[in-house]
């Protein structure tokens, strides 16, 4: 889980079983935060109830233990492959630019357009706008986004969070005090309005 906060996974190899957490805690965690990951679990236990749990909590394929090394491999290419070609979850690293709205993103540059003029922002900042630009439409909580962007150690507020939205705005929003994409929704977090062009 603390490497997901720092990394944008291709794909999740999950087992179940294991020390201090249910493999099926997780899946259920990751849905939350990803909808665009495809997760296979892979385990022992072979019983039904557990491999259709797991579906219904979300994961995308299951694969019991032992294994062939080549099975897992044509499973995840294939998961790879559907999920590349989901029209509406682009998966950003296999892109090299895309265009929402008035903003032009380039992934390999970390340059910002915005109605082709360059915004510069904080190695921080652009993560945070990548992170709402890829879940676009979809309300993250203050929770989701402190978890994600800063580590424990730095001893992050709601404040933290809420400077930085303000900084975010005042570099994509033509009035910050009323945003046009970076919107607020009372008491459950924030979301970036935007559609593809």
């Amino acid at each position: 889980m603390a490497l997901l906060k720092k990394q944008d996974p291709d794909i999740i190899l999950l087992d179940l079983n294991l020390g201090d957490m249910d493999g099926r805690e997780i899946i259920t965690i990751l849905r939350r935060q990803f909808d665009d990951v495809p997760i296979i679990v892979v385990s022992t236990f072979t019983e039904i109830d557990t491999k259709v749990n797991s579906f219904e909590l979300g994961c995308d394929d299951y694969l019991t233990k032992p294994f062939y090394k080549e099975e897992l491999l044509v499973r995840m290419k294939s998961l790879h492959t559907r999920y590349c070609h989901k029209g509406s979850q682009e998966q950003y690293s296999a892109v090299e630019e895309e265009t929402i709205g008035p903003f032009c993103i380039n992934y390999h540059t970390g340059q910002v357009l915005k109605n082709n003029c360059s915004i510069d922002m904080s190695n921080k900042l652009f993560n945070l706008l990548l992170y709402f630009i890829r879940n676009r439409n979809r309300i993250l909580t203050k929770e989701q986004l402190l978890d994600r962007f800063w580590q424990e150690k730095e001893n992050p507020t709601e404040n933290t969070l809420v400077v930085h939205i303000h900084m975010l705005r005042s570099l994509i929003e033509e009035d910050p005090s009323k945003p046009d994409f970076l919107i607020t929704r009372r008491g459950l977090g924030y979301y970036f309005k935007g559609e593809k062009i």
